[in-house]
């Protein structure tokens, strides 16, 4: 009996000694992740420059024909100011492009919200998001930008801004995402009942979705989820920075890659040639 409880004590320290050093070891890494925030925040007036993406051309799929920047900035301009996104369709049916307010009230085709930034190097694809979840709290536009009720940041503006809506926390995932050398694509659609933004990972011949304004129950090495296990997401339009896909089918659908995804049109920028490859490829309810 005595020998069973000595055995006993042993494993009992022993499983003590490792939970220890394994806490020890995850707080150094909640150290290093925070001094790279910190780093990334250090020259925030600097990287928090004016959002006006310059060059843009834009060539809608169905038809061929050819947005130069001038026809995109035409097209724009009497959004200004005018709170929420907007889609642009053809033959009234099918949306070709979509725009959204940004914070300088000026609308932007959505494919421009990615800029292509990262705010720090990872190896880790599930890194991204547990810094997010660290980084950004969760605020309604309409609480953050006096009653204005649909303001995209930048991806940029999304990392370096403390508060943001879904949105704002896709944008910032899915670009650090593609900056990885990762297929990640902002997702619109919606969920119990009201308009969201999420993000999908297409890995491996797999589809994961990523809730990117979880906050809770995140860990550095736990898998994302399969977006098959998700039917109460409901899918209408998909981007990356430079393509725009519309759902054709049915909302009610698990998959994000199959023959219902059409792409309608192919965005670029002058800023994007230097960027990671993976990227290029009326009015509507609140996002978020």
């Amino acid at each position: 009996m005595f020998a069973k409880l000595k055995a006993f004590a042993f494993w009992t320290c022993f499983l003590i000694v490792v939970v220890a050093v394994t806490n020890l070891k995850e707080n150094s890494q909640d150290s290093d992740i925070q001094q790279k925030i910190d780093i990334a925040l250090h020259d925030f007036d600097d990287e928090l420059k004016l959002f006006s993406p310059k060059g843009q051309s834009l060539v809608v799929l169905p038809t061929g024909e050819r947005w130069s920047d001038g026809d995109i900035q035409q097209l724009l301009k009497p959004l200004y100011d005018k709170s929420g996104a907007f889609t642009f369709t053809y033959n009234q049916t099918k949306t070709v492009a979509m725009s959204a307010q940004g914070v300088n009230r000026s609308h932007f085709l959505v494919n421009a919200f990615l800029e292509g930034y990262q705010p720090f190097t990872v190896e880790n694809v599930m890194m991204p998001l547990y810094v997010l979840a660290q980084r950004k709290t969760y605020m309604l536009d309409s609480l953050q930008y006096g009653g204005r009720e649909e303001v995209w940041q930048s991806s940029r503006e999304a990392f370096l801004l403390p508060r943001g809506d879904c949105e704002d926390h896709a944008l910032a995932l899915a670009d650090w995402l593609i900056e990885m050398n990762e297929d990640a694509r902002v997702v619109l659609g919606d969920m119990d009942g009201g308009g969201h933004a999420w993000v999908v990972l297409f890995k491996n011949g797999k589809e994961y979705l990523l809730e990117a304004t979880r906050k809770s129950r995140l860990e550095r090495n736990k898998p994302y989820p399969l977006a098959m296990l998700y039917p109460d997401y409901h899918p209408t339009y998909m981007f990356n920075r430079h393509g725009f896909w519309m759902n054709t089918d049915s909302k009610y659908t698990t998959d994000y890659s199959g023959k219902h995804w059409e792409q309608m049109s192919e965005y670029s920028n002058e800023a994007m040639s230097d960027l990671s490859p993976k990227g290029r490829a009326d009015s509507i309810d609140k996002q978020g």
